[in-house]
């Protein structure tokens, strides 16, 4: 009995042993458990907020909708469906405690789950975190790694993590050397990618077609497009076989520099090689003509792509009508715009933009909102390109109150105003005189987080020059340079003209001189308008002097230049040195046009040099030039003056013959002299 009871206590020990072992057990798993679910949670936290403070564009996880819709990854472990972010983070956090380790294949896989999501910068973290728990990498984990500081914009440690593969002991591969080199012709930085490409095939790997067309396209996007061409023959020679992309991009570099011909020939040796061209061949082609002008052919291509049964895009259709729109030709434009939705294809925001920007440069404002509703009732959401056209041509009308409900309406779609947008009205503003509310707008402009930039200041300083409020302008000048910007030639042009027409020379003097101080050019433009102000204001002698020095100088003096020079001399009664540099302009490569004709006769015509001031309107008429109303009526006033009566009448009869009709100077000096009996009845009945 005794033995009995010994036993059962014994047997009830042991069984309390085992629960209380048990409870211990459970205890520790609930707790690793408790931990693993705090970790989940705490990296989860992390990249959520990496994610929110990069303000990286694609969250898969937190906002339903977007590009990712799940995806299935196969690991060492068996089928792991990831739905969302935060399932990815778990499935990592799994793998990265897991004992024995996952390979690096596997971990390579979750991360690049991470990468299709458009996460860089939370890929290379995790990267960081296996590294820190030391589990290996491979090369394809560092390839991975590289593309993602690229797609991240820091290429210092794209190009680091490319000298630890050799140290690590691994070989840069293909794949490594395209990825870098994507990421230096995305930075523009292409010598650095052409001495990486030189590498790569010093060290024995054999480029491929993505190695040649990436370079190829960083090459023509810098202009170097004969480097291009060159690589390209260097890509056939070597025996790697071009793909449809490698002839598009190299078609779009020649198209960019103008060279559209040569891009026709290419398409025929692509057939010869035995590719088709595609819509992208055909648009880039379509886009380099009509960047040239040429919607004709464009057009005709259009036709070819029909009948090679190659489908148009919205983005061909949307080339030929920018290019006639700004052309002027809206008729065709709108057929083209009619055509599109008669083949099922729908205009997009740049397809409408390119019209209603049209409509808006040639004042058909009707039509341009008109089509405003028509993307709006087939759901287009207008961009601050549609809304910048509108205002632009509504402010140039004075239709202010249009203007403002379109402001309105941008601010309710949830679109912000830009520096375009802006300017636009301060140029609506100044051209309406409404110079205080253009002073308004450039303010509110500043305090609403837009920079003004130099077109910004230029438009409101030419407001004030206008207007004769010069000191104001001078003052824009001054706040230019407190903000940084640094005074271009329309800046100079605008002011030192706004002080030339004050009459104030020595300030216009001044500014010419610190233009050249600054290391800004003077240009044809800022001379002319100088020299203008010196002779108008009677300073003849300080315009020959600058004159000099203008012709010693390289800039370029054009019919503008000599006409206000000779000007200058008729007014300042030296009329035969004015003649002299006539007569020079052909030695100098200038050719006289109308109003240099003008002035001279006019000058001729002063000096009572009547016989000189008719054989120069023959000589004029004789060169190919067709006189003008200011023509015949300064040459008959100057007939009338030497009282060849005979003479004015046939130059009278000749000006209305030609569709002219006398000024209210002529008329004057007719009536004038009729009443004085000077003249008979008859020449006023002429002029009526």
């Amino acid at each position: 009995m005794v033995r009995d009871i010994e036993k059962c206590e014994q047997k009830k020990n042991r069984k309390k042993n085992t629960k209380s072992g048990e409870t211990k057990m459970l205890a520790r798993v609930l707790r690793a458990e408790s931990f693993s679910a705090a970790a989940r949670l705490n990296s989860r936290r992390q990249i959520h907020g990496r994610v929110a403070k990069k303000g990286t564009k694609s969250l898969p996880s937190l906002s339903p909708g977007t590009s990712f819709e799940g995806e299935e990854l196969k690991l060492k472990s068996g089928f792991h469906y990831l739905k969302s972010l935060d399932d990815a983070i778990d499935l990592f956090d799994e793998m990265v405690r897991s004992r024995p380790l996952y390979s690096a294949i596997d971990f390579n896989k979750v991360i690049g789950v991470f990468v299709r999501m458009e996460l860089p910068d939370v890929a290379i973290s995790l990267y960081q975190k296996m590294e820190m728990r030391r589990i290996p990498l491979d090369i394809y984990s560092f390839n991975i790694l590289i593309k993602c500081f690229c797609d991240c914009h820091n290429l210092s440690f794209a190009l680091s993590t490319f000298g630890k593969i050799t140290k690590l002991g691994f070989q840069p591969d293909i794949v490594t050397f395209n990825t870098l080199l994507h990421g230096l012709c995305l930075e523009d930085r292409i010598s650095e990618a052409v001495a990486l490409f030189d590498h790569m095939v010093e060290t024995g790997c054999q480029p491929n077609v993505v190695t040649f067309t990436t370079l190829m396209n960083g090459l023509s996007r810098e202009g170097r497009v004969l480097e291009a061409v060159a690589l390209f023959d260097r890509m056939v020679e070597t025996g790697c076989r071009p793909d449809v992309i490698t002839f598009n991009t190299l078609m779009n570099g020649l198209c960019l520099e103008g060279r559209v011909l040569e891009t026709v020939a290419l398409v025929n040796k692509m057939v010869e090689k035995g590719l088709h061209p595609d819509v992208v061949t055909y648009n880039t082609i379509v886009n380099g003509m009509c960047k040239m002008g040429d919607t004709v052919s464009a057009l005709n291509l259009l036709k070819k792509m029909e009948q090679n049964h190659i489908k148009a895009n919205v983005v061909t259709y949307s080339a030929i009508i920018d290019r006639l729109c700004k052309d002027g030709h809206h008729c065709d434009a709108q057929n083209l715009f009619s055509e599109m939705h008669d083949k099922g294809i729908v205009p997009d925001v740049f397809t409408y933009n390119c019209m209603i920007d049209g409509y808006c440069s040639f004042g058909r404002w009707s039509h341009a909102q008109r089509l405003l509703r028509d993307m709006i009732e087939r759901k287009i959401n207008p961009d601050v390109v549609t809304f910048n056209a509108l205002i632009s041509a509504s402010v140039k009308e004075g239709k202010f109150i249009e203007a403002g409900k379109l402001w309105d309406e941008m601010h309710h779609r949830g679109i912000y105003p830009n520096t375009v947008t802006y300017n636009s009205m301060i140029d609506g503003f100044c051209k309406h005189d409404r110079l205080d509310d253009a002073k308004r707008m450039f303010d509110l402009m500043a305090n609403k987080d837009c920079s003004p930039n130099i077109v910004s200041f230029n438009t409101l300083i030419e407001g004030y020059c206008r207007a004769k409020r010069v000191d104001d302008g001078m003052q824009l000048f001054h706040e230019m340079s407190r903000r940084g910007l640094v005074a271009d030639t329309i800046t100079y042009n605008t002011l030192i003209h706004g002080f030339c027409q004050l009459g104030n020379l020595g300030s216009a003097q001044d500014l010419f001189q610190e233009m050249i101080s600054q290391g800004v050019c003077p240009g044809t433009i800022t001379c002319n308008i100088l020299l203008y102000g010196f002779c108008e204001n009677a300073k003849l002698e300080e315009a020959l002097e600058l004159f000099e020095v203008i012709q010693k100088s390289k800039i370029d003096l054009d019919t503008v230049t000599y006409s206000i020079i000779i000007h200058g001399m008729c007014k300042g009664g030296k009329v035969d040195e004015a003649w002299d540099l006539f007569c020079s302009l052909p030695i100098d490569g200038v050719e006289p046009d109308v109003q240099t004709y003008n002035i001279m006769i006019s000058g001729f015509c002063g000096k009572s040099a009547i016989s000189e001031a008719n054989a120069l309107f023959q000589k004029m008429k004789d060169n190919g030039h067709v006189p003008d109303d200011c023509t015949y009526n300064t040459l008959i006033r100057g007939c009338l003056r030497a009282g060849e009566i005979a003479t004015s009448a046939e130059l009278i009869s000749e000006m209305r013959s030609n569709g002219f009709c006398r000024d209210a100077n002529t008329m004057k000096m007719v009536v004038n002299m009729v009443s004085a009996g000077k003249l008979d009845k008859s020449l006023l009945d002429m002029l009526s």
